[in-house]
């Protein structure tokens, strides 16, 4: 946690969800902050448990390169804040979401989804639990010379109360696998042009390494 105090303005502002605004650190470019903008005690638990997931990556190590790592606390002008590893591209632009990718031809989208499925897999055998899979709370970075890189930056962890399940690796993989799937099918059936690379990125127990 800092003492500094971050001035944020509406330049800085970067997307908002249900629970809080993001905004781009105005003075490190390769940092975002996270505000809540709701105080009920849904959002508390919410936040709660995001903070608990995180801290249970960073204890085992997880490998999260996939994963827009959480950085700690900081003080804003807009109250507390919550600072997140910020998804750029080469060129310092904050990377588009794959919503954006899908629904504007990204030229490069074959490459994307095939890029997809390889996080997958990975996320599947770091048994990384993501609760909300969806295209808005994926970014795909491009920088010149690599392949383009998605990466999650919300709907990290398990969002239940019950948890016992997630310390049985099997249960957990299952649980992966369950929700990735159900996500390319939506995928499947919201771009129909696209249904023959997406059907490609289906998991299943052949992808759990040994």
């Amino acid at each position: 946690m800092t003492n500094t105090l971050v001035h944020l303005s509406e330049q800085n502002f970067i997307a908002s969800g249900g629970f809080c605004r993001c905004y781009r650190h105005p003075d490190v470019p390769d940092q975002c902050i996270k505000i809540q903008t709701d105080d009920t005690k849904k959002a508390r638990s919410r936040l709660k448990m995001d903070l608990a997931y995180y801290k249970k990556l960073h204890s085992r190590q997880s490998d999260l390169r996939y994963i827009a790592d959480y950085l700690g606390t900081c003080q804003t002008n807009l109250g507390q804040g919550h600072s997140y590893q910020c998804v750029i591209n080469g060129d310092g632009a904050v990377s588009e979401t794959l919503e954006h990718c899908l629904e504007h031809q990204h030229p490069e989208i074959e490459l994307i989804l095939q890029e997809l499925h390889r996080m997958a897999i990975q996320l599947l055998n770091e048994r990384i639990i993501i609760s909300d899979i969806h295209p808005n709370n994926i970014l795909i970075q491009v920088v010149e010379g690599l392949p383009p890189k998605p990466v999650f930056v919300d709907g990290i962890g398990d969002k239940v109360f019950i948890t016992i399940q997630n310390v049985i690796k099997s249960q957990v993989h299952a649980k992966i696998i369950r929700r990735w799937n159900r996500f390319i099918n939506s995928l499947e059936n919201t771009y129909p042009e696209l249904r023959s690379p997406i059907s490609e990125l289906y998991l299943d127990k052949k992808h759990i390494q040994a």
